[in-house]
């Protein structure tokens, strides 16, 4: 679902991002060369300046780690082997900006491959990837929905269209992970902007309903700050845990609010993973802040999912390297299950086709199957869903606020689509 911030928020992370860049530009040691024909460029069109831009900055000195750590070994293809590049450019999370970033990294920059894509303008970088046939990793959601379902995703014309993290299906299964944790709740409250509307809320809505799981939904205007109106008709509703739809800033204001109010018992959670955790004990409040809820990436703690001890090592270390490189503690684990899960899609595609140029080869590799990656081996799938196999599974793990750490509370893996 949607992920969004109000503008104090905003004011926060900068100011915790300009600390993090400026000691990462001054302790970036030298790289070896490696020649351009043993290189295969990963493109990554995301926000990196306006109110998105946290969501591209925070990640970035994990991206380049694993990327680093990755690179040490690459990889063989027909008996070469190969380094990675990832190059990321602006998309202002907008789809004017989505369209020039993808021109720019496909024209510009020459990649043949995009990852790790999460920005609001699927249908714009689209748009631009299919007619140059550069295979597209993204997440679903709203307008990544199949046409079926109400969204823009057509497999014959966009053919080289991947999701590798389904965020429409990943939420499904966060909902169902809560409603099994906290049996109590009568009903399950679920918060969204007004902007939110759509078609992925129409599914969520008939899943749980064929489910016969029982909710109660609010929507609030884009720059509400007063929520006790939605948190007492969410009290009314015998709603004990509330799920908000990715609105960064919202969130922490009704976590606040609703411990203000005297509602402690209240469980809030929100769809995405959590950006920094000072901020969260800052803006709601120490106590406010305990047992907030957020999506969860770190593969050492799964219970249910089994991942690659070569991988979480990796992750592990790719997280060691960020924190020397920023010079303080780095733990944002929400980036594993993006650049790395998706590079490692389409690493293993190549070598399954047997080059790194032909992505017509590579792509009927990804088609149907199974890729080992930092987010568990999955076979891909969604032939009747989605029209083609193209749909990667997930954990869909959650954690919960424990002091200053993010901390397993429970996992619900999606499963294979039909």
């Amino acid at each position: 679902m949607k992920r969004s911030y109000s503008v104090a928020i905003i004011l926060v992370i900068a100011l915790i991002l300009l600390g993090i860049f400026a000691i990462a530009s001054a302790q970036k040691p030298a790289q070896a060369q490696t020649s351009e024909a043993n290189i295969v460029k990963i493109g990554l069109p995301m926000p990196l300046s306006g109110p998105a831009s946290p969501w591209g900055l925070i990640p970035t000195p994990f991206r380049e780690a694993w990327i680093e750590v990755f690179n040490r070994e690459g990889f063989d293809v027909a008996g070469k082997n190969y380094k990675l590049k990832l190059i990321q450019v602006d998309d202002q999370n907008s789809s004017e900006g989505g369209a020039a970033a993808a021109k720019q990294l496909i024209y510009g920059d020459g990649c043949k491959f995009f990852a790790g894509h999460w920005s609001w303008n699927f249908p714009a970088v689209a748009a631009v990837t299919n007619p140059a046939k550069v295979i597209f990793v993204t997440r679903t959601g709203n307008q990544a929905l199949p046409k079926s379902w109400g969204g823009l995703y057509d497999p014959k014309t966009m053919p080289y269209v991947v999701f590798g993290s389904p965020s429409e299906e990943i939420f499904i299964a966060n909902v169902f992970a809560l409603v099994k944790k906290f049996p109590e709740s009568k009903q399950l409250g679920m918060l969204d902007c007004t902007l939110g509307a759509g078609a992925g809320w129409d599914q969520v809505f008939d899943v749980l309903k064929k489910a016969g799981i029982k909710y109660h939904m609010e929507r609030f205007p884009l720059g509400t700050t007063d929520f006790a109106p939605y948190i007492t008709r969410f009290r009314e509703a015998g709603c004990k845990v509330v799920y908000i739809a990715g609105w960064v800033g919202e969130t922490m204001q009704f976590a606040k609010q609703r411990w203000e109010m005297g509602y402690k018992d209240m469980v809030v959670g929100s769809s995405g993973p959590f950006v920094n955790i000072d901020m969260y004990n800052t803006v709601c409040g120490h106590d406010a802040a305990q047992g907030l809820i957020g999506q969860y990436w770190a593969p050492w703690d799964y219970k249910k999912t089994k991942v690659n001890p070569k991988y979480i090592a990796m992750c592990r270390e790719a997280l060691k390297i960020a924190a020397q490189k920023t010079g303080k503690p780095y733990e944002y684990t929400g980036e594993i299950g993006w650049v790395p899960s998706h590079t490692l899609i389409l690493v293993q595609a190549m070598q399954k086709a047997g080059t790194v140029t032909d992505t017509d080869a590579i792509m009927k590799a990804i088609r149907g199957g199974t890729f080992d990656t930092t987010a568990g081996k999955w076979t891909m799938s969604g032939a009747k869903t989605y029209g083609s196999p193209v749909v990667f599974g997930s954990p869909s793990a959650l954690c919960e606020i424990k002091g200053d750490k993010e901390v397993y509370l429970t996992e619900d893996p999606t499963p294979p689509l039909l």
